[in-house]
C-alpha cells in the first residue's frame, strides 16, 4: 500500500515540476520582439510582420487527441480538451480484451457527447449467445463539460472539465472525474492532471508531445508521442468485468498517435504493461460544412431582362404575370395564384409562391429582391409575396415598389431592403375588389420512389438486423386544398424474420403499443404503409389548424387534429394535438380491435382503441441555435407524463438532438424503472449535390425499444412545417 501511494506522489511531483518549469521558464508572448525603441519610426514591413504574427496566433490551435472512447484524451484517461462544435466522429478500437465501436458528437464548444459499444471478446452472454448473439457486449454513453477551455485564454491558462463515463444503461464502466489540461503551444505539447472516482480511481494524468508539428516535412507533422498514468484498478473484479483484463503490470502507458489529412486518427499503445492497443477513427465538422460539391447548377440571382414597363397596352396583365412565372420558376419558386387589387388607394400585386429549393430564408430573400426589383411594374405601388406550403399560406412580404427601385439603383443595399420589408402575418385578399390574373390548380398526383429501410440493434439473434426495400409514394391534392399521401412498400432482403417479438430478458409488461413492431417488418408481401388525407389552415394572426384522417404509419391509423399558435417573428409557439387510433394488422392492410399484453412471457389480448393528447410548448433560442419542445399529456400505453426534446441546429443545416420522456408507466429493465430516452439527427442532402435542395435524411434511435412514452405519427406536424419556412 505504501508503494502504491509513493507512486502517486512521485507522479504528482513530476507533473507539478513540469508545470512549474514551463510556466516560469518560457514566455507566452513574443510581442516584445516588435516593440519600438524610443525615437524609432515604424515602417510598413515591420507593421506587416506584427499583423501576420498576431493573425497566426489568433487562428493557431494545438490539435486535440482522442482516447479509446473517442473523447478528448490520451489512451484510457481523458483530458480537458475537446473538438469544435458540429464535429462528428466515428471510431474502431481493439483494446485487449475488448473491441470498441465509438461515436462522438460535439453539440456545442463546451459539451462533448460520445457513445461506446464494447464487445467482451471471448466472453459468452449466458442468455443470448446460444441464440446467435455472439460475445457479451455493453453499450454506454459518456459526457464531458468544459468549464474553461485552454483556447479561451489562448493557452495562457489551463483548461478545466468535468465528465462522466458510462452514465446510462448498465453503468458497468461508470466513472466520474475532474481534469486540468495545460497546452504549451510553443513547445508543442500538452499535459493533464485529474482525479476520478469509481472506475477511474484516484489521481491520473497524461502528456502529449508533437515534436514535428512545425516541421517542413508534412508527413511528420501529425505524429504525437503520448504517455499517461492510468488510474483504473484493473485487478478489482467489481470495476473490471472481463477476466482477461485484470492484468496490470504498470500504470504507465506509452504509445504513438498519428493524424492524417486532419480527418483520420491512428493510435498504437502499450497498455497496462501487458498488451498492445490499436484505434482508428475519423472525424469531420458537419456543422460548418458548406457542401462537398460546389453548387454549380444553382441559378444566379436574377439579372435580366429588366422590365419595369407599367401594366397597360404595352404590357398587359397576362403578359406581366407570365414574366414573373417563368423567372420565378428558374429561381426555384412555383407560382400558384396572382391577384391585382386596390387597397387603401394603392395598387397591389399579390403573388402566392411555393419555395421549392432554398433551406435558408436569406437565400430566398436574395433571389426575391433581385427578381422583383427587375420586373416590378412602375404603376404598382406594392408587391405582396405570400409563402405557401401544401396549399396553406404561412407568411408574407410586402415590398414597396419605391424601395425596390432604390435597391435596383443601388441607393440602398439588401440589408436596408430586408429591414424595411419584414415578414408579416398573411393578409386576406378581398375577391370583390381584386382581379384574379392567374391560378394554377395544385398537382393532383406526384410519384416518388424512395428506399425503405428498418434497422434494429442489439437483437437476440445477431447484433444488427436490417430490412431493405423500396417505397412507392404517391401524393398530391384533391378538391384543390386537401392533401393526400399514399405509400406502398416491399422488402427485398431482410434478416428480421427470425427475430423474436419479445425482449428475452426484460419483456414489456405494458400493452404492446410499440414493442411488437418487429412483426410488421416480417411481412414478405407488398404493404400499405401510409394512406391519409390532411387539411391545414391558416386562420390569421398566428393561428393554424390541421385535421388528418387515414392510415398514418405501419402500426396505426385513425383521425387526429391539431392547433398551433405561432406568430411571425416569434421565438416561441404553443399548441395542442389529439388523436384516436386503431391498431393495424401485421400484414399491413387491415385493422384489429385487439392488442397484446404480456404477463411475464405469456401473451393475452385486450380490446384496444388508442388515444393520445398533448399540450405542446416550443421555444427557438436563436442566439444559441438551440430548440426546445415539451409535450405534456397522455401516451398510447395509457401512461401520463412529459416528453422533452432538445436539438441543436447548425449553419450547414445539420440538426442533432435528444429526447427524454418521464411518465407514470412502470416499465422495468434490469430491476430499474425505464424512461424513454433517445437521440436523433437530420442531415440536409444538398451537401452531396451540385445544387441547392430542401431534401433531408433523418434517423432516430431509442436506448431501448419499449412501450412507455410511445406515441403514433398522425400526419404533418404544424410547428415543423412552419419552422422550416422560417429558418
Amino acid at each position: 500500500m505504501t508503494w502504491h501511494y509513493s507512486r502517486i506522489f512521485s507522479f504528482f511531483l513530476f507533473i507539478f515540476s513540469v508545470f512549474s518549469f514551463f510556466l516560469f521558464s518560457f514566455p507566452f508572448s513574443h510581442a516584445d520582439c516588435f516593440e519600438y525603441r524610443d525615437g524609432e519610426e515604424s515602417n510598413l514591413l515591420q507593421d506587416l510582420m506584427i499583423v501576420d504574427y498576431w493573425n497566426q496566433r489568433l487562428v493557431e490551435k494545438f490539435p486535440v487527441t482522442y482516447d479509446h472512447l473517442l473523447q478528448g484524451g490520451y489512451f484510457s484517461m481523458p483530458s480537458a480538451r475537446m473538438g469544435e462544435e458540429g464535429e462528428f466522429a466515428a471510431g474502431y478500437g481493439y483494446i485487449h480484451p475488448y473491441i470498441h465501436y465509438n461515436l462522438k458528437f460535439q453539440l456545442v464548444n463546451f459539451l462533448e457527447v460520445t457513445g461506446s459499444y464494447r464487445i467482451f471478446k471471448g466472453v459468452d452472454d449466458p442468455v443470448l449467445t446460444p441464440l446467435g448473439f455472439g460475445d457479451f457486449s455493453d453499450k454506454g454513453a459518456n459526457i464531458k463539460l468544459s468549464i474553461f477551455s485552454p483556447e479561451d485564454s489562448r493557452y495562457r491558462l489551463p483548461g478545466f472539465a468535468i465528465g462522466m463515463e458510462d452514465f446510462m444503461g448498465t453503468k458497468s464502466f461508470k466513472a466520474y472525474y475532474l481534469v486540468l489540461t495545460q497546452v504549451f503551444l510553443k513547445q508543442n505539447f500538452e499535459v493533464s492532471i485529474g482525479y476520478g472516482t469509481d472506475r477511474i480511481h484516484g489521481w491520473f494524468g497524461g502528456l502529449s508531445w508533437m515534436p514535428f508539428r512545425k516541421s517542413k516535412w508534412n508527413f511528420l507533422r501529425g505524429l504525437s508521442l503520448v504517455m499517461e498514468y492510468d488510474a483504473i484498478p484493473y485487478e478489482d473484479e467489481t470495476l473490471e468485468k472481463h477476466p482477461k483484463g485484470r492484468v496490470k503490470k504498470t500504470p504507465w502507458q506509452l504509445g504513438l498517435k498519428y493524424r492524417l489529412w486532419d480527418s483520420f486518427d491512428f493510435s498504437l499503445a502499450y497498455i497496462r504493461g501487458d498488451k498492445l492497443a490499436f484505434t482508428l477513427s475519423t472525424f469531420y465538422n458537419f456543422g460548418s460544412c458548406k457542401g462537398f460539391i460546389p453548387k454549380i447548377h444553382d441559378s444566379l440571382p436574377y439579372r435580366s431582362p429588366v422590365n419595369n414597363q407599367p401594366i397597360g397596352c404595352l404590357r398587359p396583365e397576362d403578359v406581366m404575370i407570365q414574366e414573373f412565372i417563368f423567372a420565378m420558376r428558374d429561381q426555384g419558386f412555383d407560382v400558384s395564384t396572382a391577384w391585382l387589387s386596390d387597397e387603401n388607394g394603392c395598387r397591389v400585386l399579390r403573388i402566392y409562391i411555393t419555395n421549392l429549393v432554398y433551406r435558408e430564408e436569406r437565400a430566398l430573400r436574395c433571389r426575391l429582391d433581385a427578381l422583383l426589383s427587375a420586373l416590378a411594374p412602375n404603376n404598382i405601388d406594392e408587391i405582396i409575396i405570400v409563402l405557401d406550403v401544401i396549399s396553406m399560406p404561412i407568411q408574407e412580404l410586402r415590398y414597396k415598389t419605391a424601395y425596390l427601385n432604390q435597391y435596383k439603383e443601388q441607393e440602398i443595399g439588401k440589408y436596408e431592403l430586408n429591414l424595411i420589408t419584414p415578414w408579416e402575418e398573411v393578409s386576406g385578399v378581398n375577391p370583390y375588389e381584386s382581379i384574379l390574373i392567374f391560378q394554377k390548380r395544385p398537382e393532383w398526383w406526384n410519384l416518388e420512389v424512395l428506399p425503405k429501410t428498418n434497422t434494429i440493434f442489439g437483437s437476440s439473434k445477431g447484433k444488427f438486423k436490417y430490412a431493405l426495400g423500396l417505397s412507392l409514394n404517391i401524393n398530391g391534392f384533391v378538391l384543390d386544398n386537401v392533401y393526400y399521401s399514399m405509400s406502398f412498400g416491399y422488402f427485398f432482403t431482410t434478416n428480421i424474420r427470425q427475430l423474436s417479438d419479445k425482449d428475452r430478458l426484460n419483456p414489456s409488461q405494458l400493452i404492446n403499443v410499440r414493442t411488437d413492431i418487429v412483426n410488421y417488418f416480417k411481412c414478405g408481401a407488398l404493404t400499405l404503409d401510409e394512406a391519409y388525407l390532411e387539411k391545414v389552415n391558416n386562420w390569421g394572426k398566428g393561428w393554424f389548424t390541421r385535421i388528418s384522417l387515414g392510415i398514418f404509419e405501419v402500426e396505426y391509423g385513425g383521425v387526429s387534429t391539431e392547433w398551433l399558435y405561432y406568430p411571425v417573428n416569434s421565438d416561441w409557439a404553443i399548441g395542442m394535438d389529439f388523436a384516436v387510433v386503431k391498431k393495424r394488422t401485421y400484414d399491413g392492410w387491415g385493422f384489429t380491435n385487439k392488442i397484446r399484453k404480456l404477463d411475464g412471457f405469456k401473451p393475452h389480448y385486450l380490446k384496444f382503441l388508442g388515444s393520445q393528447y398533448f399540450l405542446n410548448l416550443y421555444y427557438d433560442w436563436k442566439s444559441t441555435n438551440l430548440e426546445f419542445k415539451v409535450s405534456i399529456g397522455k401516451f398510447l400505453a395509457d401512461d401520463f407524463g412529459a416528453r422533452t426534446e432538445i436539438s441543436r441546429y447548425f449553419c450547414s443545416g445539420l440538426r442533432v438532438g435528444f429526447w427524454y420522456t418521464y411518465t407514470n408507466g412502470k416499465d422495468i429493465i434490469n430491476n430499474q424503472t425505464y424512461h424513454d430516452t433517445g437521440v436523433f439527427f437530420s442531415v440536409p442532402l444538398d451537401i452531396f449535390y451540385t445544387k441547392t435542395s430542401r431534401s433531408r435524411w433523418g434517423y432516430g434511435m431509442s436506448a431501448w425499444l419499449r412501450d412507455v412514452g410511445a406515441s403514433a405519427y398522425t400526419g404533418t406536424r404544424l410547428y415543423e412545417l412552419i419552422n422550416q419556412e422560417r429558418q
